[in-house]
């Protein structure tokens, strides 16, 4: 019934609710549809009591049923892994009779590269951490026309083979580059306290760090063996550059794994063997950065904004253009988090002119020249868009909206049981995995109770429970 099915999509989990379905969509209009009694006179308005008790979500992850993703516990947060992150998995791959083709109690692949077959990086980048689900995989995502021989212990595909896998997704670690044209490549190894300090420039940070060459070699270690952490101000030439990027870029607590190409290494701090690639594997101890603008008068925030303009402006003349840039553009942030639009006077407002300008000239000195576009701008813009982040294209939103897939609204869906990785028990007899048929994007359990007659009809699952009485007369 349509007008059914649209009144249960749009309940949560527990609701309670009263719905009245009109005759062209209680399908009364004509004659009275096979799913509710049939004594009913037609042309009749329905009302269902519901009270949806759970629901599965199946998600069409390529909005063309290549993928399909059946939720069965949801994960943490809303965080997803994507591009380069490397992901840990359990998961257990079967074929349309139950037996499986491969299995692992825990599996590390990196999602630009995949791993077993090409539907495993498109679903885990729609997972956040310790969601479970089971995939119905089309042949033309799994192993194709061709299939897959026999592995070791793990038995072949067959050809055109649909895949029934149950994976869950452990943690990841995530992978990104940083740095000027983005060279430095970053490995999260311990996500940070997002709660605490995010390090700023001219912070004063306590590290452990370790530094290897390409071959393992350890050339830099300061912080360990009982030392107690090395201590630097950031962007202030105490350290390589490469090693204030790194910093600028971590949480306090967080440790990572930095890998920095040899262009990278020209640098009076870190002397290597020439060609030769370098990590660090570094743990941010702790952080102190300025006093937050926020916490400032307006007379401190203008004293404190121009004193950063007096050093970028020296930096500026040492041809230390990155350095400058930082400063500029930390004076205007200063200025625009303590003053509001209506409380910005001219001399205010040439202020920021002068700190936009002087940070758009060092953008260009760096050959930033995008940079140097939006800081040329900025002055003639609202305050609302100053602020730091970054934009998201329409293009971008179609990519998530890609990659998240949507609700699945089409017709019956089998699924075989799958034991999970290390498990004795079958997920046949888990509540939660059980082979199941699918209508739409629920598992339903409806008791139809038709007032005029007494009788009552029942249909398996254990999703919502319903009371349908007609309403006298046609609306």
């Amino acid at each position: 019934m349509q007008g059914f099915s649209m009144a249960v999509s749009s309940m949560q989990a527990g609701e309670k609710a009263v719905f009245t379905i009109p005759p062209e969509l209680a399908g009364t209009k004509s004659r009275c549809p096979a799913d509710i009694p049939a004594n009913l006179p037609p042309n009749q308005a329905l009302q269902f009591d519901v009270e949806l008790i759970s629901l599965i979500t199946i998600t069409d992850i390529l909005d063309n049923e290549g993928i399909l993703k059946k939720t069965i516990k949801r994960g943490v947060g809303n965080d997803k892994p994507c591009d380069l992150d490397e992901v840990l998995v359990n998961y257990n791959a079967c074929l349309e009779d139950g037996m499986s083709v491969s299995m692992s109690e825990g599996v590390e692949f990196n999602l630009a590269e995949g791993f077993f077959c090409p539907a495993f990086a498109r679903a885990v980048e729609t997972m956040t951490e310790g969601e479970e689900v089971v995939l119905i995989v089309k042949p033309e995502y799994g192993f194709g026309e061709r299939g897959r021989p026999s592995i070791g212990d793990e038995a072949a595909v067959p050809p055109d083979a649909t895949l029934y896998v149950y994976l869950q997704l452990m943690s990841w670690k995530t992978v990104r580059h940083i740095g000027q044209n983005g060279t430095i490549l970053k490995k999260t190894l311990h996500r940070g306290n997002l709660e605490g300090q995010h390090t700023e420039n001219q912070a004063v940070v306590g590290v452990r760090l370790i530094g290897k060459l390409h071959d393992g070699a350890v050339f830099d270690q300061r912080g360990h063996q009982g030392d107690e952490p090395f201590e630097f101000v950031v962007d202030e030439e105490q350290v390589s550059d490469d090693l204030e990027e790194t910093v600028l870029t971590m949480w306090e607590g967080e440790v990572s794994l930095f890998t920095i190409p040899p262009q990278c290494l020209q640098d009076q701090h870190m002397v290597v063997p020439p060609g030769s690639s370098v990590t660090y594997e570094i743990e941010l101890v702790s952080v102190v950065n300025d006093k937050h603008p926020w916490l400032m008068s307006q007379a401190e925030s203008v004293e404190a904004a121009v004193e950063k303009e007096k050093e970028g402006d020296k930096l500026f003349g040492s041809s230390k253009y990155l350095r400058a840039y930082r400063r500029y553009y930390k004076a205007r942030q200063i200025i625009l988090s303590c003053f509001r639009r209506g409380d910005i006077d001219g001399e205010i407002k040439q202020m920021l002119i002068s700190f936009a300008f002087k940070a758009a000239e060092c953008a260009t000195q760096l050959q930033r020249f995008e940079q140097a576009y939006h800081r040329y701008r900025e002055p003639f813009r609202p305050k609302e868009q100053h602020s730091i982040g970054w934009t998201m294209t329409t293009g971008a939103i179609s990519s998530m909206r890609l990659k998240q897939g949507h609700k699945y609204r089409g017709g019956m869906i089998f699924v075989p049981p799958i034991a999970r990785p290390g498990a004795n028990v079958p997920t046949s007899r888990s509540p939660a995995t059980q082979a199941t048929r699918v209508v739409n994007t629920n598992r339903v359990t409806t008791n139809i109770e038709n007032q005029n007659s007494g009788t009552t009809r029942k249909s398996l699952g254990s999703c919502f429970r319903s009371c349908l009485a007609p309403i006298v007369g046609p609306l």
